[in-house]
Formats: C-alpha cells, structure tokens, sequence
C-alpha cells in the first residue's frame, strides 16, 4: 500500500524540486521573497536561474533533514500559490513528441522568426467550436481578486478552446451569450459602475471538474486577435508583460447587445519550447470600482499615524542587529510620477520608509497588473497596503519647494538647510498634523 500524504507530508517534495526549473526567473524571485517572510529563511534572490533553483533545493532539503514539517507545509503552500506549470505534479508532455495536425497542404512555413507580428494563417474546419446561446453557466475557473472591480455574475458559458500546436495551426473559438433585462439594466444605470468583461485563463492554471480552487490569473493566448460583436480589441488589451499571465487586465466590453458574440483566433506561436495549453473563455459581469475610491477607502480604513510608524522604527532598529544606525536621503517625489506625493502610501510588508503616491500607483496597476512596489521592485499584496502618516506628517511640515529630507533610523528628519525638520515640529514651531482619517493601527 502506498504511503499516503498525510502520513508521509514530504510524498510530494521532489516533484516540487523538479517543478522548479520550469518556473521563470520572477516565479522562482518571487518564491524566495514570500520563503523569506514567511518562513525565516535568509536566500539571496539574485543570480541566475540555476542559482535559485539550487538554492531553494538546498532550503528544501535541509527542511527534510531536520523533518521541519510546518516549515516545508508553509512554503507548499507558498509554492501552490505562485502555481509552477508542474507543481500539480503532472509531467510537461515531452518537446519531441508533438503533435501533428491533421493532413494537409500548408502554404504556410513552418515557423516564424515574429510570429506575433505575422497574419493569422486560415483556420481549419475542426478547430472551430462554437458555444450556443445558454442562461445555465456551471461553475468555471475563479479568477485573482483585483481592487478595480468585484464580480458580480458570470453571464456566459465557459467556452474550452482546444490547443494549438504550432504557428500554422490557427484555431478559432466563438463564445455565445445574452444578456437579461436586470444584467442590461445594471450596464445602463448611470453611476453604479458595473462594466462587461472578458476573463480567459489557460489550462496551466485550471481544469473543469478539479477540485483545486487556485486563483487563475488572465492569460490570452500570446498571438490571438479577440473580435467582440465584430468589433477587435486592440491587441495591447490582451497581452501584459510578455509570458508573464495575470500582467493584464481582462478587457471591457465597449458596446454590449442583447445577443453578444466574442470571436478568438489564435495560434501558438511562442518562441523555443512550446506550451500546449488549452484556454477557457468567460464573460462576466463584474461592478467597477473607481481609482480615487481605492485611495479614499485607503486613507479611511489604512492610516497608519506618524507616532506608530516611529515606534516601528525604534523597535525595528533594537530588535534587528543587522540594522545599522544612520542617516538616509528619502525622496518627496513619487518614484511613478516624478511629482511631489499627495498620498503617501507603501505596503505594510516593505521594510523601507520610502513611499509612492497612492493615485500613481493605482493608476498605473490598471493598466498593468504586475503589483510591484516601484521603489524595492517586490511583488506586493495590494490588501497590504498602507498610508503612512510619518510620511504624510514630513509632507505637511515641508514646502513643495522641498524635494527630500535626510531621516534618522529613530525617525528624526530634517532637510538639508535644517530649516525645517521634527525637532522643529515637537518643539512647537510648526503646527501638529490634522487628519481626518481613521487610524487603523489595531486592524
């Protein structure tokens, strides 16, 4: 009898070993930053992609060594959210064995040195499938929370778009649906915000009928062409960061009719070893939320005052000896927009004082969705974060002349001419800060 999981909880270790090379670089980046807050481990997460690998498989290893369950149980965890093509444990089907399309003359080479910039080449007959007008959706993929809207209601069917396995062989998808007089109603109320989008994942991150109710993120096909009721989407809508999934938002409906049809093409024309993914196609109604709303409900519910934040300084520099006491220039402009901050605002998460301005930052993950911090270049969790009222605090007691301010560990600032700094503030010759925010400190 085999040994089960849970009576043996490191079954699975060495296929996630295994499953590592084929994450990229950021994926395997991004595993080490969450092993190293979560789980106390001290990797460095620069270096080649063989140097991550080797270094997780060592942190791995040692874990197994010393049978530290829980650690390796909160990074599986860790590992399953990030989701590595292979952490399901199920093998990548082998580069040699290919499969051919059906028989056929093909006027078409095959291969492209750009095959994103070439014309898609005809479809075939069999890789056409259509979807019929339907009201009765069953559960499909659960896609990533975002902070710019809120599903509301699926109102299509999920459509199963079948691989492509080269850059000939074009496929061809056509998603039916209708939309009701309550779902148009809502679309057409001035003011309520709820848009139509359209969600796609691949089957690298979901299969119908499985249990695992990991967060897909949005990833079309890397050279498609999506027609909405005749009408294409522009491709920059559908790609984000190149073979980075969840790096674009799904796009909005511009018009919407009674009966709607969205019409992909695509083929699979990535360069060096191919992915064979299946995609599933999802149109959902979803109700917006607007960028000066996140920042408004930012600064109501995730203030932090100036005293808290000082006190976090002062205990991070007596709790952590690797912090060495000094002076540092921090930056009043946002790292986005160049312009002075409004809103300070940074995650919780970021060891840094050095914050962005809120508008900037959402403005900006509209367009992209790659959650960075843009000042440590992590990936940050957006629920995380916070307005930093020392921040803010500097910015009230500062002209806009003033670009920077030299800060202390201990939260002492001044700018350079000392005109103007803290000891100034506690002294009382400059006014205290008035907020009208709600301080969450004990959130």
């Amino acid at each position: 009898m085999s040994t089960s999981l849970a009576e043996n909880p490191w079954a699975d270790v060495d296929a996630v070993s295994k499953a590592l090379p084929y994450g990229t670089a950021v994926d395997l980046k991004q595993i080490i930053i969450s092993l190293n807050t979560e789980c106390g481990t001290h990797m460095l997460r620069s270096g080649r992609k063989q140097e991550l690998v080797d270094r997780l498989r060592d942190q791995f290893a040692t874990w197994k060594r010393t049978n530290n369950v829980a650690s390796w149980k909160r990074a599986k965890g860790l590992i399953d959210a990030i989701r590595l093509p292979t952490t399901s444990f199920t093998p990548m089907p082998p580069p040699v064995a290919t499969p051919q399309p059906q028989s056929r003359s093909a006027p078409y080479p095959a291969a492209a040195p750009n095959p994103a910039s070439i014309p898609l080449p005809p479809s075939r007959g069999p890789s056409t499938y259509n979807a019929p007008f339907s009201s009765n959706y069953n559960q499909g993929p659960r896609f990533k929370a975002s902070p710019f809207f809120v599903v509301h209601e699926a109102v299509s069917t999920v459509l199963d778009c079948p691989e492509s396995f080269s850059a000939t062989d074009r496929r061809e998808c056509t998603l039916h649906f209708q939309i009701n007089d309550n779902q148009m109603a809502k679309l057409h109320s001035p003011g309520a915000g709820y848009q139509l989008r359209l969600f796609c994942t691949s089957s690298k991150f979901y299969s119908p009928g499985s249990f695992n109710n990991v967060e897909c993120p949005i990833e079309f096909p890397q050279t498609c062409e999506v027609y909405v009721n005749n009408v294409q989407l522009k491709t920059s809508l559908l790609k984000g960061i190149k073979k980075r999934p969840g790096t674009a938002p799904p796009p909005k409906f511009d018009t919407v009719n009674a009966r709607n049809s969205v019409r992909m093409i695509y083929i699979n024309g990535g360069q060096g070893n191919l992915e064979y993914k299946k995609y599933y196609l999802v149109a959902q109604l979803v109700k917006s939320v607007s960028v000066s709303a996140l920042v408004d409900q930012l600064m109501k519910t995730r203030f932090i005052s100036a005293p808290e934040i000082r006190r976090q300084m002062v205990s991070s520099m007596s709790n952590d000896e690797d912090i060495i006491a000094g002076s540092l220039k921090m930056s009043l402009k946002c790292p986005l927009s160049f312009m002075r901050i409004s809103t300070p605002c940074r995650s919780s998460k970021c060891t840094h004082s050095q914050c962005f301005d809120a508008t900037s930052w959402y403005s900006m993950m509209e367009q992209t969705t790659t959650w960075l911090c843009p000042v440590c270049e992590n990936v940050l969790d957006w629920k995380e974060l916070i307005i930093d009222g020392f921040f803010a605090e500097i910015l009230k007691m500062t002209p806009d002349s003033v670009d920077d301010v030299i800060l202390e560990a201990d939260g002492e600032w001044s700018t350079a001419d000392q005109k103007y700094s803290s000891a100034k503030v506690a002294a009382g010759i400059a006014g205290p800060v008035e907020y009208d925010y709600i301080d969450s400190d004990g959130d």
